[in-house]
């Protein structure tokens, strides 16, 4: 049987730092920061690994630094773009003042990053302070989780939008559950603020804007009459700043293209279905062609707070307890904030036709803020000579993150090593004049190498024939095992099967998991 204590309600003797931080006490999260700066910048240090790698980043990039400067520097719309353009948005500013470089993307992830810990850290001194938790090293456990936390720790080193929108998302929680203790408008206009510029960012950050909402009109509907006043401030200043926001990032792109110029920043709604059904699905047939997953997408997404490059097994089951906490005080502002956010993350994500541990990242803050008042209250449970064990269970669990954390980081690098020794060894293979096909790592090539390269997946086989036609030698790189496996039936594979059957390849070489052809 569960013991009947819990965490105490506070003292005066208490530490301050759980009530209302002021002063020193702010050192926290700058402390919390910085240590997240130096650890991601350290497993930087001396690598030259620049932020870009696969895709994804490759087409941030080149938006930032390509139509979107120059719509920047002549006053123009924003142009169209696949994702919204909060993220690159920020590059494109970055490289007028720093120059075209991938390096300022990098240090934007970086910066961003390393903020999610502190904003945490306030966001849990916030759900303290309405659950009246009387322990002061909750909201700095919440920190520390998501300092060494992995998959933030390596998303912090890339060129990809997912730190920015977090940091966003986690400000506007923030925000809200300062304006639900203080009635200030402006805490809610900063809130509706941050969470317009996550969904500007990322379209994800929608399931975390829906339940803020919904709690922020419960607090205006809930205003005393002598308030009433303060609540109309309160509904105005959050419907005009974000709105603002949204108006000033969506609207001139949605308003000045048609949908003949391609997706206007809504390319993921396009994509996009969902299914409850899809918790029991491993195996889908997507845009990306054929996936097939291990664990049934229910089971994926529930599991992953336990995975290694989460909160690891060992912290995991600090989630239990705090939970726990949270049917015994039953207040509304936690239920909000701590379950309603992930849940609504993770579910939707449970219910779609992907499975990419880089999603989970959304959930990460109030789920860090769970875990540790699930550790305070297994303190309270425990007697004071067992309390050690608790203690050694944090450190072992901190120290497997900072280890999982520095060996994702590593993987990149490495991979991304792997892929300019793959651009090296490929141009020294290719004739003079040569012309690439490539699919997958297009977008590496036609960064960083000499050779004119054409993406497969976007070509049709009229398209691949007046290529082959031109005379110049055709070389093709693929990675057959994945395009016959996952690529039956579309594009990739129906060109290489083109190729293979009508003029022939001549294989030069395997690279990885690449082979290169010469088309006869």
């Amino acid at each position: 049987m569960v013991p009947s204590r819990s965490i105490s309600a506070p003292t005066e003797r208490a530490p301050a730092i759980w009530r209302s931080l002021s002063g020193a006490e702010w050192l926290w999260p700058a402390g919390l920061f910085v240590l997240a700066v130096l650890a991601r910048v350290g497993s930087l240090l001396g690598q030259g690994f620049d932020g870009l790698y696969g895709q994804d980043p490759f087409a941030y990039f080149t938006y930032a630094v390509g139509p979107l400067r120059t719509a920047l520097l002549h006053f123009q719309p924003l142009p169209p773009f696949f994702w919204p353009p909060g993220y690159p948005l920020l590059i494109g500013l970055g490289s007028l003042l720093f120059g075209a470089t991938p390096l300022v993307g990098e240090w934007l992830s970086l910066i961003a990053g390393s903020l999610v810990p502190a904003l945490t850290f306030l966001l849990a001194n916030e759900v303290c302070i309405d659950l009246r938790c009387g322990v002061a090293w909750v909201p700095i456990l919440a920190g520390l989780v998501t300092v060494f936390h992995p998959q933030l720790w390596q998303s912090s080193i890339v060129v990809m939008s997912d730190t920015v929108s977090l940091a966003a998302a986690t400000l506007g929680g923030w925000a809200l559950a300062r304006y639900a203790r203080l009635n200030r408008p402006r805490w809610l206009a900063l809130s509706a603020a941050a969470l317009a510029y996550a969904i500007a960012t990322r379209w994800a950050y929608a399931l975390v804007a829906i339940p803020c909402a919904a709690y922020g009109v419960y607090l205006l509907l809930s205003r005393s009459r002598a308030h009433r006043a303060e609540a109309v401030r309160g509904a105005a200043a959050a419907t005009v700043s974000g709105g603002v926001v949204l108006v000033a990032l969506l609207g001139p792109g949605l308003l000045t293209h048609s949908a003949t110029t391609g997706p206007v920043f809504t390319g993921d709604l396009e994509v996009y279905s969902w299914s409850p059904l899809n918790f029991l699905r491993r195996q889908f047939v997507t845009a990306d062609g054929l996936l097939s997953y291990r664990l049934p997408n229910g089971l994926y997404y529930g599991l992953s707070p336990a995975h290694p490059d989460y909160f690891t097994p060992l912290l995991a089951t600090l989630l239990l307890p705090g939970v726990w906490l949270l049917l015994e005080r039953r207040r509304a502002l936690p239920w909000v904030l701590l379950v309603a956010w992930p849940a609504m993350v993770l579910g939707f994500h449970a219910g779609a036709p992907w499975q990419n541990f880089r999603f989970t990242l959304a959930a990460l803050p109030p789920l860090a803020v769970l875990l540790a008042l699930g550790a305070a209250q297994v303190a309270a449970w425990l007697r004071p000579r067992w309390r050690w064990l608790l203690g050694a269970l944090i450190a072992a669990g901190l120290a497997w993150q900072a280890l999982g954390g520095l060996q994702l980081a590593r993987q990149f690098i490495v991979r991304k090593r792997g892929d300019l020794a793959l651009v090296a060894a490929v141009e020294a293979q290719a004739p003079a004049n040569a012309q690439l096909l490539a699919f997958n790592i297009t977008a590496t090539f036609d960064y960083y190498s000499r050779l004119e390269t054409h993406e497969l997946w976007s070509l049709d086989a009229g398209q691949v024939a007046s290529i082959v036609a031109d005379g110049r030698p055709t070389l093709l790189l693929i990675d057959v095992a994945n395009v016959e496996a996952q690529w039956q039936g579309r594009a990739p594979s129906n060109n290489y099967h083109w190729l293979r059957d009508g003029p022939g390849l001549d294989p030069l070489g395997q690279y990885q998991n690449y082979t290169l052809f010469q088309v006869r």
